[in-house]
């Protein structure tokens, strides 16, 4: 009985030290990505595989997470995204750094462990159950066969470009063959992803178009519209918006303009935007507007206010418009800039992705609708979305704030 006691009490003991342990190693703040690299970094971006199409470094993935947990846009999907990949819990982690990549429709794992945690590492390995988890001598690999590794001189470029970034909490990189919705830029793309308990910052560079324009906008955004965009050239969307409104609205805003978009009819076949598109008030543009008022027998709506032409396809919107209180973009772009409010566009966009109407008649609309609702349906909850695209030097910019407060 006496030797049971002292060995509960040990058992107790070494229980209590490793909480403890545990609790004293886990990182509070992220160290975020420092270029260049650590050795060690390094080293775990080297097992990359040449199949994937993109991959992710998060350093301190521990401390990354529990921001994560703490910004009330993201918190539930993490956890989620968690439970589903059956990770590793936080403090397991401690101060290891985490490598992500995708490949095949599917996600695997490098993580580089203290000695401590590598031993309850092969803990958790073995009570895993089906889950493919294998140790490579210094880093644990989830669901990663093994591979031959990506071209290290492809490695070096995009490491090269990525140094070009903002500091952030992750870097991210999406190869040629990638065809994920984000970044909505040209492959190779890299990215920089700084994350607070208020905001989600998120940076990323990809080689410019030839034809990209240079010219700053002059963009404002519309307080209470749902949506609001203003770009340099129109986006191939509007060549399928010509169907939904019945003209060719498209030559309105050939050099450049704006929409401000209030709400979507989805109750009909083909849903119908409500909202203003706006551009400057020149001769070539009032032509080009008069010859739509004529082809439509007055069905369309105008107006002109502050050197901009107005155009509405309903009844109510360019009211609002021009009573509506402006606030300025956070950031100057000269490719688009836009702002939206994905507590009231979510649920719009999922109603648009299911109209079969929409997906027949105007599908590049229709996959643009699924695309937008892909990347940012995990931020419903956030206040608002801004992001600017800009081009300078032969590099195309785009910055995202994702805010919660």
């Amino acid at each position: 009985m006496k030797k049971f006691i002292i060995a509960i009490v040990v058992i107790a003991a070494l229980l209590a030290a490793a909480i403890l342990f545990l609790q004293l190693t886990m990182p509070h703040r992220s160290a975020g990505v420092r270029f260049p690299l650590t050795p060690a970094q390094t080293e775990l971006l080297a097992m990359v595989p040449a199949s994937a199409e993109s991959f992710a470094l998060i350093p301190t993935a521990a401390a990354v997470y529990a921001e994560l947990r703490a910004n009330p846009v993201t918190s539930d999907a993490v956890v989620q995204w968690a439970d589903d990949e059956r990770l590793p819990q936080p403090w397991m982690l401690g101060g290891a750094d985490l490598l992500i990549w995708r490949s095949g429709g599917r996600s695997s794992y490098a993580i580089r462990l203290d000695a401590g945690r590598a031993a309850l590492m092969r803990v958790y390995r073995i009570l895993g159950g089906n889950m493919d988890v294998r140790w490579s001598g210094t880093t644990f690999l989830i669901n990663a066969p093994a591979q031959s590794p990506i071209d290290s001189a492809e490695m070096l470029r995009i490491l090269a470009a990525g140094s070009a970034l903002p500091p952030g909490d992750a870097f991210a990189a999406q190869r040629e063959n990638d065809r994920s919705a984000f970044p909505p830029l040209r492959r190779p793309a890299v990215t920089s992803i700084r994350i607070s308990a208020e905001e989600i910052a998120i940076t990323s560079h990809a080689p410019a178009r030839p034809d990209t324009a240079a010219r700053l906008l002059n963009a404002r955004y519309p307080r209470s519209a749902l949506l609001a965009a203003i770009f340099a050239r129109p986006p191939r969307v509007f060549d399928d918006l010509n169907r939904l409104l019945l003209t060719r609205v498209t030559p309105l805003v050939s050099d450049g303009g704006g929409v401000a978009i209030y709400d979507v009819d989805t109750g009909t076949l083909l849903p119908r935007p409500k909202g203003v598109i706006f551009l400057p008030a020149d001769e070539p543009r009032r032509e080009a507007l008069e010859r739509i008022v004529r082809d439509t027998a007055g069905y369309v709506q105008t107006a002109e206010q502050n050197d901009e032409l107005l155009v509405s396809f309903d009844t109510s919107s360019i009211g609002r418009f021009t009573s509506d209180s402006f606030d300025p973009p956070r950031w100057p772009a000269n490719m688009w800039s836009a702002r939206l409010d994905p507590q009231r566009l979510v649920p719009i966009l999922k109603r648009v992705g299911g109209s079969v109407g929409l997906r027949l008649a105007a599908p590049r609309l229709h996959r643009a609708a699924r695309e937008l609702g892909t990347w940012i349906g995990p931020l419903q909850q956030a206040r608002a979305i801004e992001a600017a695209a800009s081009t300078s030097g032969g590099t195309e910019e785009l910055r995202v704030l994702v805010t919660s407060k």
